[in-house]
């Protein structure tokens, strides 16, 4: 299945949280879902392509992940999120084990690299959909190095086939603009993981 993704992100730091989930509160949001676990193993090449192409906004760039709700027990999805001369791509099937490598047509060969996971809550305003994560703990899987995060991430996301519009976007939510982030680069970043033997 493939969707084609308008988001937008912000960072703030955890102890704001309970000051941006009221802010979420009062613009007439509300929670949609219980708080959720999630569990993510991103994949990448032996020399960090995928990173590489994140960092320099190479175009397209893939990241390449196995997501779960339930620490990788039963519930496997594997993600592509896709961003080409299109737009922003995210496809999703599901699977029934964590591989060692995939196959993909512009990495070639992709093996597990980082173990992030993180808390998340669902909010709604029958238009735009906000999720808020916390609790970031990145996992090296090459050196089983473990770094925590201080960040709070609130993204927003119009429903598919909705037209970009800045308004409805929220662009400028509790008067912050939105940034570019990605809890992958985070990762690499934060705990120097290029230490795979080649």
């Amino acid at each position: 299945m493939s969707i084609k993704r308008v988001e937008n992100k912000y960072v703030f730091n955890i102890k704001s949280k309970q000051k941006v989930i009221n802010g979420i509160l009062n613009k007439g949001f509300r929670e949609i879902y219980e708080e959720r676990q999630i569990n993510s193993i991103y994949f990448d090449t032996l020399d960090y392509k995928c990173y590489t192409d994140s960092v320099e906004g190479n175009i397209p760039r893939k990241k390449i992940r196995i997501r779960s709700y339930d620490n990788f027990n039963s519930d496997l999805n594997f993600e592509v999120k896709e961003v080409n001369e299109n737009g922003r791509f995210k496809y999703t099937k599901k699977i029934t084990e964590i591989q060692d490598k995939f196959s993909d047509n512009l990495y070639q060969v992709v093996y597990p690299t980082i173990e992030i996971e993180y808390k998340r809550l669902y909010f709604s305003d029958n238009l735009i959909r906000l999720t808020l994560d916390f609790c970031i703990r990145y996992k090296s899987l090459d050196t089983n190095k473990i770094c925590t995060s201080t960040d709070l991430i609130l993204e927003s996301k119009l429903p598919d086939g909705v037209k970009y519009n800045e308004e409805l976007n929220n662009y400028k939510i509790f008067g912050e603009n939105n940034v570019s982030f990605s809890k992958y680069k985070e990762a690499i970043n934060k705990n120097i993981f290029f230490n795979r033997n080649l």
